[in-house]
């Protein structure tokens, strides 16, 4: 071999290698490392918060996550790794009384004391509508991603979000494309935004990026852990990472801290279908602070996964709070505490909302019977009352004792409006089988959709094919033999989320008629516990199944 042929060779070995030492964060094997810090749906947990319940009742081991506690550990990951990215995949609104009582404001006071590289937007970010949250928008420093959101219908928020950004990290291009579920035209308030299919959206941003020479593509969804399997498979070839939230998944490799149920490992890995060889990494941390996730991933000099390292994270007490973040909370703290420690009646009994899931339940009896005891009260008509809710709409427990207005918050932590409406019989039946529809095989039932009922009395057997589960549905007190009338109308009353076609109840949405607003759930809760007091509810056959 000639000089001159050796001289070329070593040459491009030294171009090589040159380059890619100077394009990684670690020289592992010559591959380019890419840290990520990331978590989900905050929803408002500024201070701890407990496995089962938005806040923390007692002082003890049970007590974890809260902002101090994520704000310290991000930060200790950032001076080991100080070049990590920090994605937030959306849903930082609601949940706790401190977004009910303080809003965007301190939501974005917060979120800007952390290094964030890009958002996510949620759903619950629109629980306030449009305006509301294009102030949190304007305020934050880090940018806003959603490439699936049109608000063209909505100055207010003109510029306020991209579909997608660009980082750099040691030279190397790094896009982040972000995603909100469709959902949300359902799930909240959007005024007039359009939420267009996240799929096709990815596919887009994905192709423009590679285009222009960014080689790895980061998706920042706040669509669920199924969607972005579903991304992953059939628009997978761009994208090397999707950093998702929406679902709640805990992705955990063993057995649970927390006792929560596992959604899969972490990350998932998920083929695309052009190309087998190609997988897209798949993580989610959970929610409300119990998790945050740290994940490392390494790629050769072309842009390609090798492996990766790292993990979610728990966040109990043994990670310490920062204590300068809980000096800084400390005066909201007592805003809130103040709030919510108001007396409103007492409960002899515990009524909780674990059991709303089998069927009837005490405090679902107790929610619907108050809707519809407000809604005979002030809204006239000849019409039967009849009231609803679904228990995913039922976030938390009475215990016995003291309530207090925190305890009605935790229960109802969405100050959804209650609407009254007239609805054929006919719509209620399409309901009720969809309240049992998708239904878990176990026994007793156990199903995600069920509605808690007031006025009616219905027996269902989940044993029948779906849509032919209803047995019998009457109308009236559990004595009453007067069957629901398909023709009839009857005055509904409901949550607005439900009435509007929430959890798939778009029977509601297409059916009713003379619609009217008559209150939040939060007063209507408050005033009835305070008219009944001391309140001891028990359930009363008005739902039952059959064999």
């Amino acid at each position: 071999m000639s000089n001159k042929i050796l001289l070329v060779i070593w040459l491009i070995v030294t171009i090589v290698t040159v380059t890619l030492v100077h394009g990684s964060a670690l020289p592992c094997e010559g591959l380019y490392e890419l840290d990520i810090i990331h978590y989900n749906d905050f929803h408002a947990r500024f201070e701890e918060t407990s496995v089962e319940t938005p806040t923390c009742r007692f002082n003890n081991g049970s007590c974890l996550g809260g902002f101090p506690r994520l704000y310290s550990e991000i930060m200790e990951l950032k001076r080991q790794k100080p070049k990590s990215l920090l994605l937030n995949a959306g849903d930082s609104f609601q949940g706790t009384y401190w977004y009910t009582l303080l809003k965007w404001n301190i939501t974005q006071e917060f979120m800007n004391l952390l290094p964030h590289d890009a958002h996510a937007v949620g759903n619950h970010e629109f629980d306030d509508g449009p305006k509301g949250l294009a102030h949190y928008f304007a305020a934050l420093k880090a940018p806003v991603v959603a490439a699936n959101m049109d608000a063209s219908k909505e100055p207010s928020l003109q510029g306020l979000f991209k579909p997608h950004v660009v980082v750099k990290r040691d030279g190397r291009k790094i896009g982040i494309i972000g995603l909100i579920t469709t959902d949300t035209e359902t799930l909240s308030s959007p005024g007039n935004v359009v939420f267009t299919d996240p799929m096709e959206a990815t596919e887009r941003e994905a192709e423009a990026l590679t285009e222009k020479g960014v080689d790895i593509i980061i998706v920042l969804s706040h669509c669920g852990l199924e969607i972005d399997k579903q991304i992953a498979r059939k628009h997978g070839k761009h994208i090397d990472i999707i950093v998702g939230g929406h679902s709640h998944s805990l992705l955990w490799n063993g057995a649970s801290p927390s006792g929560e149920e596992i959604a899969g490992p972490y990350p998932v890995f998920i083929e695309t279908s052009d190309d087998k060889e190609h997988k897209v990494v798949i993580v989610q941390a959970s929610a409300f602070t119990k998790y945050m996730g740290n994940l490392t991933v390494y790629f050769d000099y072309l842009g390609r996964y090798v492996k990766w390292e790292g993990g979610p994270i728990f966040l109990n007490r043994s990670i310490p709070e920062d204590p300068k973040i809980k000096q800084k909370l400390a005066p909201y703290a007592n805003i809130v505490h103040k709030a919510e420690n108001v007396p409103v009646g007492q409960s002899e009994t515990t009524l909780r909302f674990e059991d709303c899931v089998f069927g009837e339940c005490a405090l679902g009896d107790l929610l619907v019977d108050a809707f519809n005891d407000y809604a005979k009260a002030n809204v006239r008509t000849d019409y039967s009352h009849l009231a609803f809710i679904q228990r995913g709409n039922i976030k938390s427990s009475i215990p016995s004792g003291q309530i207090t207005k925190g305890t009605i918050f935790e229960l109802l932590p969405f100050n959804d409006r209650i609407e009254t409406f007239e609805l054929q019989g006919n719509y209620i039946r399409e309901a009720l089988e969809r309240s049992v529809s998708d239904a878990w095989a176990y026994s007793p039932f156990k199903g995600p959709w069920v509605l808690q009922v007031s006025g009616l009395q219905v027996k269902y057997n989940i044993s029948q094919p779906e849509g032919q589960r209803i047995m019998e549905v009457n109308v009236g007190s559990t004595e009453s033999n007067i069957p629901l009338s398909d023709e009839q109308f009857y005055q509904v009353t409901a949550p607005a989320y439900l009435a509007d076609g929430g959890d798939g109840f778009q029977m509601f949405k297409n059916g009713k008629t003379n619609v009217k607003v008559i209150g939040r759930d939060e007063e209507i809760l408050e005033l009835y516990i305070k008219k009944k007091s001391p309140i001891n509810v028990t359930t009363d056959g008005r739902i039952e199944f059959i064999k």
